[in-house]
């Protein structure tokens, strides 16, 4: 009986206190005072906001900066030392990659194998070439793909900006398409190789194209590389040669004669299903 009077006191107390304060709002004296509570929780809010972007755009500053020097450091070991030499350096490197006349030249590496991170081929999806986390990540090879294969299937993110493989969305233009026909890639163990650009496709990441590493047979080499050409967004000079020499020989004849890169990147900047390949190919 004590503790449900108690009880009841505390009730009755809550409810006076909750009407004096709903009193006081009520006057002019206690809207003012409600009011700059309301100001002060806002300006705290906005506070709180500011300073967590404040420290976002710090990390994307800094991680830019880093990403530079990065850059500046590996290209500046390149040019002095080649890249065979690099590859001493960097264990996980296999080539390197260009496009002639731009500024997109940028190492490739590959994991997943034996002695190299191996069961995760995608280790460097968010690493810089040290291994140290990178919004930038550093363009990798398909771990299905050797230097020798057919086809050497090479991912990159898009980055705002069109930095690394984000430069790639240059070419859904026609006149830029035109303007830079090949592209080259550097294998560590071998001479710098040019690409002649066959195909520019916008499809998704579950297309077949991703199962073009090596072919086994005639038949199937001959119907992927035909289904590249027709579903290009454009016609190089290139692509139109292939398909000539393509209606003029038989799939034994023409089985393997070339060898092909693809350049594969997310074609929006949400990354979702949506990819854009740019393929180059030379002749074995």
């Amino acid at each position: 009986m004590r503790f449900n009077k108690i009880n009841n006191r505390v009730v009755l107390y809550k409810e006076r206190l909750n009407m004096k304060q709903l009193n006081n709002i009520s006057t002019p004296k206690g809207r003012k005072v409600f009011s700059r509570r309301i100001l002060f929780f806002s300006f705290f809010i906005l506070a709180v906001i500011a300073l967590a972007l404040g420290l976002w755009l710090k990390r994307i500053v800094d991680q830019e900066i880093k990403q530079d020097n990065i850059e500046k450091e590996i290209t500046t070991e390149k040019e002095k030392g080649g890249v065979r030499n690099l590859h001493k350096k960097y264990k996980d490197m296999i080539g390197w990659l260009e496009i002639k006349g731009t500024g997109f030249s940028y190492p490739v590496m590959q994991t997943g194998i034996k002695g190299h991170h191996e069961g995760d081929w995608q280790y460097y999806l968010h690493r810089d070439v040290h291994g140290d986390y990178s919004f930038y990540g550093t363009p990798f090879l398909d771990v299905r793909c050797k230097t020798d294969s057919d086809n050497l299937i090479i991912y990159g993110h898009n980055i705002n900006g069109r930095r690394y493989f984000g430069y790639l969305q240059n070419f859904r233009e026609e006149t830029f398409f035109k303007e830079h026909p090949v592209f080259s890639f550097t294998p560590v163990e071998g001479k710098k190789q040019d690409y002649h650009i066959v195909s520019v496709l916008e499809t998704d990441k579950y297309a077949d194209y991703y199962s073009f590493t090596d072919y086994g047979n005639e038949k199937d080499y001959y119907g992927m590389v035909e289904k590249i050409l027709s579903h290009s967004k454009f016609q190089s000079e290139a692509a139109k040669k292939m398909k000539r020499e393509m209606d003029e020989s038989s799939a034994e004849a023409f089985f393997r004669k070339y060898k092909f890169v693809t350049l594969s990147t997310c074609r929006t900047m949400d990354g979702r299903d949506k990819r854009l390949m740019v393929i180059g190919c030379r002749k074995r």
